[in-house]
């Protein structure tokens, strides 16, 4: 359940939006999970209570069944380092959470032999700037904070606590192995970019099936079965793009070009939509995609070559890219070292 919003919080990745300012900016560690699937919870007859199940131990840390129908009603990739698969089915999904699960858990108990710890005031600090940049007030936040299927806004401080200390080690472990040379930075601009002369542009369209922030489980499983009907209308019952993007696309931006996004370059994009986007040949659709915004379907239309307005904001991003490759590169091979020496008991 991964993108890549993680791994840009340790090495400044340029992110953005559709449409984003031209200059790489980094992403906050911090991203309040919205949810994704997870059914809504049937109240218990009176004299009866829940008892939490155990799906996997990592060594002696148990996650628990509340844990596993959380997380798979968040975001994928807000707090995750590698990204992976939009899953269609729940038995997929819940498979891919549970991975994701436990490779937090090696992460954590990492932290811990380290030592690492973060303070209460950086707790209160983070879910402050996270409330203030969604624009809540308090008592909107908490609901919030419930939607996404925390109890008490002590669990919730809890996986904020446990998300900064994640990033800590990570840091720690990983990032301070990162090495990029200019000489490999202008490899690739040789390679891909004529020296720095010229960069691609894509013309693309997508359908966006938005999710907003205070969506509760339910409904997001509903929008995200809508996006995959609407994809099996578009690229296996071959309606018409026009004609289900009429119906599909909640970005009012794009609705009257029907999802018409125009000439990007990759950079400018949301890093999951731009490497999905440049994944794709001409006239390809892809399957359902997931970012902040919702669940996109994309379409690949033709690509052009420009001219570099900005060689340096072209660097930049190579450079990124290169550590965010070696990033993944690294953070892999530690995970299946970390994985060889657990002892891991899956009782799902």
């Amino acid at each position: 359940m991964l993108k890549l919003f993680f791994v840009l919080a340790l090495l400044a990745v340029p992110t953005g939006a559709l449409a984003a300012d031209p200059a790489p900016k980094p992403t906050e560690v911090i991203v309040p999970p919205k949810p994704v699937l997870a059914a809504r919870r049937a109240t218990l007859p009176q004299g009866y209570h829940e008892v939490d199940g155990v799906v996997a131990t990592v060594g002696d840390t148990a996650i628990l069944q509340s844990e596993l129908r959380r997380a798979m009603g968040q975001t994928r990739g807000g707090n995750d380092p590698v990204p992976s698969a939009e899953p269609r089915s729940a038995d997929a999904l819940r498979k891919q959470t549970l991975d994701t699960l436990i490779d937090n858990a090696l992460v954590a108990k990492a932290a811990k032999d380290l030592g690492l710890v973060v303070s209460d005031g950086e707790v209160d600090g983070q879910i402050d700037q996270t409330r203030k940049r969604m624009h809540k007030s308090a008592d909107e936040f908490e609901d919030i904070v419930r939607n996404m299927g925390f109890p008490t806004t002590a669990a919730y401080r809890q996986h904020v606590r446990t998300e900064m200390v994640r990033v800590q080690m990570l840091r720690a472990k990983i990032a301070g192995k990162l090495r990029v040379t200019d000489d490999e930075v202008n490899r690739i601009i040789d390679q891909e970019y004529g020296g720095g002369q010229f960069e691609d542009e894509v013309h693309s369209r997508h359908m966006l099936i938005g999710v907003p922030d205070d969506a509760n489980p339910q409904r997001v499983t509903e929008l995200r079965d809508r996006a995959w009907h609407c994809y099996d209308d578009v690229a296996v019952h071959k309606k018409a793009w026009d004609e289900v993007a009429e119906e599909c696309n909640d970005d009012s931006a794009t609705s009257e070009g029907h999802g018409d996004l125009g000439w990007q370059k990759r950079w400018t994009l949301d890093p999951t939509f731009g490497n999905k986007l440049w994944s794709l040949q001409p006239g390809e659709i892809s399957t359902v995609v997931q970012t902040p915004y919702g669940f996109h379907i994309i379409q690949f239309i033709e690509r052009r070559r420009v001219p570099v307005k900005d060689k340096q904001v072209l660097t930049d991003y190579v450079r990124a890219r290169l550590q965010e490759e070696q990033f993944t590169k690294l953070y892999k091979s530690w995970l299946e070292e970390m994985r060889g020496s657990a002892h891991i008991d899956l009782r799902l």
